[in-house]
């Protein structure tokens, strides 16, 4: 790994200038439950950006891994001791201009890694791909390829009456889960564990262990949170209406809302007490499935980047000024701080 902007300025114009993708990362401080780090996204976009690298080496070798540092802002982060709240111009503000200081230094190339979910972080980056590409730039954002497999809408129910689920893609990472009705469970709810639960603390034990603590193990589950109602019907008429990615954004979003709701607020989704490395080593190879062949195909010219999910919320929220949630310290679940060893 090559920290581009730690180079002497003609290495990194030359560097650059023969044709090589440039990843920046951009990425919030960001309160992941008591178990996590408030750097988590960061850490876990390294480490997709080295295997996303790694996939992409063996058709060209001629690509050194350069990283154009973490931009540290990030739009609508979870509310949480530590977190660094920040409007969506600004993002917007601050990811155009890394993005136009890397056309002034040459960029051919640009891949903009996040882990961070939140619709409008994500429509933040978008702002950079479009500067770029503006400027002839071959520039990426594959992180959209997962959260659009994470708001697919769930399947109809069979005519039996259960789901008629395809956990193929995802079922041995639950494997070791003994109880045979909470690991279908799990893989039942996978689309609403979406922060900081088993998928991410998972991923976070694969990709940076040393920055987990131990007591997620003895997490308790998430509670049942359900759907804010206004929501799931506007997903249950689009359903009705054949807009079916429409409907899962809906209900992604009313899933989201509310766990918000919950009080006191966990900080967290999901059972992050049983989160291995093994589980986590398979969602990363997911993820980088998925994005590998389209990064690909976007860095050669050959296709569009993806788009960012929940493309109508920009202006149901006017642009990022209204909606977004802030809790207070009273709000949330209470975590004891532990003595000094």
């Amino acid at each position: 790994m090559i920290p581009l902007l730690d180079l002497p300025h003609r290495e990194a114009r030359r560097l650059l200038a023969s044709g090589a993708p440039a990843f920046l990362t951009v990425n919030p401080v960001e309160y992941h439950g008591p178990h996590l780090s408030l750097h988590n996204d960061r850490l876990v976009s390294l480490g997709l950006v080295r295997d996303l690298h790694q996939r992409l080496l063996g058709r060209h070798p001629e690509w050194p891994l350069l990283v154009a540092a973490d931009l540290e802002v990030g739009v609508e982060p979870c509310s949480g001791p530590g977190s660094r709240h920040g409007r969506y111009a600004l993002a917007c503000e601050l990811v155009r201009e890394a993005c136009r200081a890397l056309v002034e230094l040459g960029a051919q190339r640009v891949v903009l890694m996040t882990f961070h979910g939140a619709p409008l972080h994500n429509h933040a980056i978008e702002q950079g791909v479009r500067l770029l590409r503006a400027a002839g730039v071959h520039a990426v954002a594959p992180f959209n390829l997962v959260l659009a497999a994470l708001v697919e809408p769930e399947p109809e129910p069979e005519p039996g009456g259960g789901a008629a689920i395809d956990n193929g893609r995802f079922a041995p990472a639950f494997a070791h889960i003994a109880d045979p009705d909470e690991r279908a469970e799990m893989l039942r709810t996978l689309r609403l564990d979406f922060h900081a639960g088993f998928f991410e603390t998972s991923v976070a034990l694969h990709y940076a262990p040393e920055s987990v603590s131990p007591e997620h193990r003895g997490l308790p589950p998430c509670p049942p949170f359900g759907q804010l109602p206004l929501l799931t019907h506007a997903a249950r008429l689009a359903r009705l209406a054949g807009r079916h990615a429409l409907a899962g954004e809906l209900g992604f979003a009313a899933a989201g809302l509310a766990w918000y709701a919950l009080r006191p607020f966990p900080g967290y989704t999901g059972r992050p007490h049983h989160a291995t490395a093994a589980a986590g080593a398979h969602f990363a190879r997911f993820m980088v499935d998925e994005m590998a062949p389209v990064v690909e195909r976007v860095l050669l010219g050959q296709a569009d980047s993806p788009p960012p999910i929940l493309s109508w919320l920009r202006y149901a929220s006017l642009g990022g000024r209204l909606g977004g949630v802030r809790l207070g310290p009273s709000q949330l679940l209470e975590v004891p701080v532990l003595a000094p060893r």
